[in-house]
């Protein structure tokens, strides 16, 4: 299957499965999901050199009777294996008596949204230029220093589209791409063994690979010598934009969706048009950023996706739905069902039943430089940088948090001074976002459906 013909090819099979599933049985309501991805990727580890490149389709089926819904769904995109999805659906179904009393009806058709700015340079990338690009971002990292150890480079490319057709009048499709690089590094000294990386990720041109394996080393060896900071006590932590992008996916992405303020597990349930952030705080989900890795007409359900503010100056303004969920909490989908398992894009589209999930996170910049931030705290401050160990462990229900920064900067004055060893960041999400006192402008696309800048909070307990 070739990118410009996708929608098309997808199309046409969801309009032969509908068509087949009306037949079989008229009083029911049907749903098919119909995708294609090709996804090429590389990587240098330990010297061993690892590429592959591939398709992956595949189909979803839902049907409803009454409140009865059956799912089924399928390897391949051709007609046989796409009514075979549909006949599986619809015995499912058939076969079970439980009635969801929240189930309403599959989305009304609507007018599509638009597609993400992708770059046709991202499909000439072959698996030869990412084996050679990979080698680039290890040969980069090696050269900086005799105390670089093991160093990892990786590159990838991926397009592809779905469809989504019902009986109720929705038949729409959508492509997307995006291509990544990243190097990871280990500097050894002695007995010491300390860890660094960068990325470079793209929807709307080629990865850049330049300054990336020297940036991961650099930070690996910045953390050489690492001192003790042996206290206890709240106090400014530093979070760049790696750690800042987690702390808004773990808190405030999951606490907004739909399942979770229908089911009453967030603490922001009842919080609407109320503040819960400083009043330079605003988060929006663009699931129409040109840019962004989740931009699509349509979503998994086939609503068209669209920008929805979650906190403006600080208020919080909306929530997020799919079809489902809207539908429990009277109101409609706000374009945000999902089949790719969220932001680390962890499930199979076609395997899993839609969910909620954030299309495409961004942060608003601060006016002032990462730097400027920095150098405007008084007294002493940690900084933290890559992924904090733990930040995924929390429930939403209580937001209270405790992470280990390996990745770490004891900060005086307004200056970053050394490495630190290990400490452990504890606190509650929502508290965090009143106690912001600074946001950064450098904000950067993250792999993970987010747009982050340097965020700076007051009153975490900081242990080492």
């Amino acid at each position: 299957m070739e990118f410009d013909d996708a929608k098309d090819a997808l199309l046409a099979g969801a309009d032969t499965a509908l068509k087949y599933a009306r037949a079989l049985e008229k009083s029911a309501e049907f749903e098919i999901f119909v995708s294609y991805e090709s996804a090429a990727e590389a990587s240098i580890r330990q010297g061993i050199v690892t590429a592959k490149d591939g398709p992956l389709a595949g189909n979803a089926v839902r049907v409803a009777l009454g409140r009865r819904v059956g799912f089924a769904c399928g390897t391949g995109v051709d007609s046989e294996r796409l009514k075979h999805s549909v006949r599986e659906a619809l015995e499912v179904v058939r076969a079970v008596d439980v009635e969801d009393s929240r189930f309403v009806s599959f989305c009304d058709p609507k007018k599509p949204g638009k597609e993400s700015s992708f770059s046709k340079e991202i499909l000439e990338l072959q698996t030869e230029d990412l084996i050679r690009d990979a080698e680039s971002l290890v040969q980069d990292a090696s050269s900086v220093d005799e105390r670089i150890g093991s160093v990892s480079g990786a590159a990838s490319r991926v397009w592809g589209a779905y469809a989504v057709g019902n009986t109720r009048g929705v038949m729409a499709a959508t492509r997307y791409g995006y291509c990544d690089c990243s190097a990871s590094v280990q500097a050894v000294s002695g007995e010491e063994r300390r860890g660094g990386a960068d990325f470079d990720v793209a929807v709307d041109r080629k990865y850049m690979t330049d300054g990336i394996g020297r940036n991961a080393s650099e930070e690996a060896l910045s953390l050489l010598g690492a001192k003790k900071l042996d206290l206890t006590e709240k106090m400014v932590t530093v979070w760049t934009y790696i750690p800042a992008a987690t702390y808004i996916l773990a808190g405030l992405a999951r606490s907004v969706l739909g399942n979770s303020i229908v089911e009453k597990t967030s603490p922001l349930c009842d919080r609407m048009g109320d503040r819960i952030g400083p009043s330079t705080l605003n988060i929006t989900d663009n699931g129409q950023s040109t840019t962004g890795l989740g931009t699509n007409t349509i979503d998994g359900e086939g609503v068209p996706q669209r920008t929805t503010p979650l906190i403006e100056n600080g208020i919080l303004k909306s929530f997020l739905f799919d079809q489902y969920y809207g539908n429990a909490f009277d109101t409609e989908s706000t374009g945000n069902s999902d089949r790719t398992g969220g932001p680390f894009r962890d499930s199979t589209p076609y395997e899993t039943a839609p969910s909620v999930s954030a299309k495409w996170l961004e942060i608003s910049p601060g006016a002032k430089s990462e730097e400027q931030v920095i150098s405007e705290i008084d007294g002493r401050a940690v900084l933290i940088k890559n992924f904090p160990l733990g930040i995924f462990h929390t429930e939403v229900a209580t937001g209270e948090f405790s992470v280990v920064a390996n990745s770490a900067y004891l900060v005086e004055r307004g200056e970053v001074k050394h490495s630190i060893e290990p400490v452990s960041i504890s606190g509650n999400f929502y508290e965090g976002l009143k106690n912001l006192v600074a946001i950064a402008s450098n904000v950067r696309a993250l792999p993970w459906n987010i747009a982050a800048p340097t965020l700076v909070f007051d009153g975490f307990s900081v242990t080492s």
